[in-house]
Parts: structure tokens; C-alpha cells; sequence
């Protein structure tokens, strides 16, 4: 036993030395309650054998339980570690109590309570309504690259009201500016302004007095510029007006006003009833070709060239055939026919538009050959000793069988794209021609070689 109380003395020891320092304490540290065992050995230290030590009664065979070690007092510079307080509760926090678990359950920890934030609402749970139930969802036409989801077994389908279909708003055309619906606008304003300007001169001089002032000229020309011009622009301002459109209402204007008054000479009118007649005549052919083009597309290049091309071929045969006739009867040039031709030719031009669908090359190839060689034709006759009759019939006729082998060749050529427009694609195109021109000191003669025209 004694071999036993010291060794659970020195392990006392030994465990009391490795203890951490403890926190200070403001109590003071008792002194260790003596052992239990009775010292009988010499060299048992003196703190482990009290003088007050009394071994119990009993017997000594019977075997003795050890006493639990008691604390060794502190040394110096060592703290006693003393047990752990309990932890004051926090505010807006409770305590949950313990509660003992049942046998073969295991309790798990109850949740503490959330403080409640300010500002926040707890919202209670909600109940199910026993009446309340979720309608079935509506059948919505599939679209394409979606799968219809099936329906729930016992509920019959509910059919949506068919959408309503709503029109699409109208575009509205956009403007070319401000002052004009669309692009051919300003030239026929113009038109109609300068028009206006020389009828209304014109229709004004007829009330002045011939050796007195031209006030009603002047005033006539300002009032004439002011009313078509004004007319013009309104009409231009709320109806498109195409570009090719307003140039045939222009070139429609000026061969009306050449027609009235050539007209107007032609028999003999005064020169108040020549103004009034060219005044209408030209306002005839605005208000035609506006009348006629209005509403749609505009005129296309092709057409726009067929009615030019009837309108040049009307004025250079009319004035050829004039020339030849009064040569050969000996009487005065008229001017009259000539200058009724070009709105004839125009007039003509329009009704062949109609069924006709010309494209503009071959517009511009029936136009420009012809002309072309009667051009030559006339030059070269002009420089040798020909009569003016004769050369005037070569060149009718060189036009005419020009214009005749144009049309046919355009007529039988081939659809689809040639070598001349795969060059056409190039930067530099030389193109070789034939040269006339006069020689001579006094240019009196005439010579004639190759050229070359170049174009970029």
C-alpha cells in the first residue's frame, strides 16, 4: 500500500506540474486536504504523512481503496486553472432547457429562436382553402419547336377565345425633304415657274401700249411665275413626283408651249390668242403626263428613252423632209410643221410605251448609230460639190437604214452577257474610230483617217 500511495503521489505531482498556468482568481487557494495513506516507509516526504494522520479500523487483510489524489499547492509563477463559468446570455436570445433522452432515441438540439429583425414582418403559414381549386391551364396553340405538355388526367380542357387580328399600320413613304414628297418635285416647280414667267410676259404685252411702258409684262411675268409656281408646289408637296416623271411633264411643257405658238403663226392669230393658245397647250401637256404617271412607280429608263427617241426622230425627219420639199419647190421653209413635230413624236412615244418594253441599251444603240451616221453623212456631203437636195435625201436615208439594221440586230441578238461587257468592267478602254475633219488653207477640203478614243 505504500509502494502504492507513492506512486499516485508522484503521479500527482508529475500531473499538477505539465497543467497550464491558470487565470488568476481573486480567491485564495485552499491547502491540500491530507492523504489518506499512513507513512511507514523512511524515506516517505514529510507533506505526505500528517501529524494528525489516523489509520482507520479494520482489517489489515482487507484489501483498501485508494484515495483520489489531491491538488498540489501552487508554486510560484504558476496559476491554478479553475473550472469554466457559465456564459451570461445574451440579449434577445433563450436558454432551452435540457431534456432527457428517451432509450433507444437519440434528441437532436432544439432550434434557437431568430431575432427578429427590424423592420421585418413574420408571415404566418396559410392554410389550404377545402373549396379552393387550381383551374387547369388553357390550351395554347403549339408553336413550331415547342412540345405540347399533356394535360392533367380527370380535368377537361379549357379553349381560349380565338386572338383578336389586329392590321398592320400602313407605312407611310418616306419623304425625299421637308418641302417635297419625292425627288422629281423641285424640277417641276421650276418648270412651271419659268413657264409661268414667260406666258404671263407674254399674255401681259398684249395689254401695254406699244410705245408706252410694259407694266402689264412685268406685272403679267410676276403673276404667271407666282400662280403655276405656286400650283406646282402644293401639287408636288401631297403627290409624289417621280424623277423621270417631272422630266417628261418638263420636256411636255416646253414642246406644248412650241406647238401653240407655232400653231398660233401658222394661222394668222393675234399675238393675245397666241399667248392664250400656247398658255394651254403647255398646261395640256404637264397636266397629261402628271395625270398618266400619277399614283404608281415611276416611269422607267426605258420607257423614259422610247418617248425621247420618237421625239428626235419626229424632229429630224419633219425638218429633213421640209428642207427637201421646199428645195424642190422652190417656196419658203415652214417652221410651223417642224415645231408641231417634236410634241407629235412625244405623244407617239407615250402610246408605244404602253405595250411596248424596250431596254434602255437598246433605246440608246437605236438612237445614237443613226445619228451617228447621218451625222457623217451630212458632214462629208457638206465638204464636197454636192447639192443640198442630195444631201439632205443621203442623209434621210442613211438614218433610216441605220435605224432599220439597229432594230433588227437588237431585235436578234442573243440574251446573256458578251466580251463587251466583261471590257466594260476595265479600268481602260480604247475604242478605235474613224476621223473627219476639213483640211486645206481655207479649209476647203475635207480628210478623213482613223482615231482612238479612250475611254476611262
Amino acid at each position: 500500500m505504500r509502494s502504492i500511495a507513492l506512486l499516485l503521489g508522484l503521479a500527482a505531482t508529475l500531473a499538477s506540474a505539465q497543467q497550464p498556468a491558470a487565470v488568476s482568481s481573486p480567491q485564495e487557494s485552499l491547502p491540500p486536504p491530507p492523504l489518506t495513506s499512513s507513512p511507514s516507509a523512511p524515506d516517505e516526504p514529510e507533506w505526505a504523512t500528517p501529524s494528525s494522520f489516523n489509520a482507520p479500523a479494520g482489517n489489515a487483510s482487507e484489501p483498501r481503496e485508494a484515495p483520489a489524489p489531491t491538488a498540489r499547492p501552487a508554486e510560484p509563477g504558476l496559476q491554478e486553472v479553475t473550472a469554466p463559468t457559465a456564459r451570461p446570455a445574451e440579449p434577445g436570445l433563450q436558454e432551452v432547457p435540457t431534456r432527457t433522452a428517451e432509450p433507444g432515441f437519440q434528441e437532436l438540439p432544439a432550434p434557437t429562436p431568430r431575432p427578429t429583425e427590424p423592420g421585418l414582418q413574420e408571415v404566418p403559414p396559410r392554410t389550404a382553402e377545402p373549396s379552393f381549386q387550381v383551374p387547369p391551364p388553357t390550351a395554347r396553340p403549339t408553336e413550331p419547336g415547342f412540345h405540347e405538355a399533356p394535360t392533367v388526367q380527370g380535368s377537361e380542357p379549357r379553349q381560349s377565345p380565338p386572338p383578336l387580328k389586329v392590321a398592320p399600320a400602313p407605312k407611310r413613304p418616306r419623304r425625299y425633304s421637308r418641302l417635297s414628297a419625292d425627288s422629281g418635285g423641285p424640277t417641276l416647280v421650276l418648270t412651271q415657274a419659268v413657264g409661268g414667267m414667260v406666258l404671263g410676259g407674254m399674255l401681259g404685252d398684249t395689254y401695254d401700249d406699244p410705245n408706252g411702258r410694259s407694266d402689264n409684262a412685268y406685272a403679267g411675268a410676276m403673276l404667271g411665275a407666282l400662280t403655276l409656281g405656286t400650283a406646282s408646289t402644293l401639287y408636288q408637296y401631297f403627290v409624289p413626283v417621280k424623277r423621270n416623271e417631272s422630266l417628261l411633264a418638263a420636256s411636255a411643257s416646253t414642246l406644248g408651249l412650241m406647238a401653240g405658238v407655232s400653231a398660233a403663226n401658222g394661222w394668222d392669230l393675234d399675238s393675245r390668242q397666241r399667248a392664250l393658245l400656247a398658255l394651254t397647250t403647255s398646261q395640256v401637256g404637264v397636266a397629261s403626263v402628271l395625270f398618266l404617271t400619277a399614283g404608281g412607280e415611276d416611269v422607267s429608263a426605258g420607257d423614259t428613252g422610247l418617248v425621247g427617241m420618237t421625239t428626235f426622230y419626229a424632229f429630224v425627219t419633219t425638218g429633213l423632209v421640209e428642207y427637201i420639199g421646199s428645195r424642190q419647190s422652190g417656196e419658203r421653209f415652214r417652221y410651223t410643221p417642224l415645231l408641231i413635230a417634236p410634241a407629235a413624236g412625244m405623244l407617239l412615244g407615250g402610246v408605244l410605251a404602253i405595250p411596248l418594253e424596250i431596254p434602255p441599251s437598246s433605246v440608246r444603240d437605236a438612237t445614237l448609230f443613226p445619228a451617228g451616221m447621218g451625222l457623217a453623212a451630212l458632214l462629208i456631203g457638206s465638204r464636197l460639190d454636192v447639192s443640198n437636195v442630195t444631201v439632205a435625201k443621203t442623209v434621210l436615208g442613211t438614218v433610216a437604214g441605220t435605224f432599220a439594221i439597229t432594230i433588227l440586230l437588237t431585235a436578234l441578238a442573243p440574251e446573256g452577257p458578251t466580251q463587251q461587257d466583261a471590257r466594260a468592267d476595265s479600268a481602260f478602254q480604247p475604242v478605235p474610230v474613224p476621223v473627219v475633219m476639213p483640211a486645206g488653207r481655207r479649209n476647203d477640203a475635207l480628210a478623213a483617217g482613223p482615231g482612238l478614243l479612250m475611254r476611262f
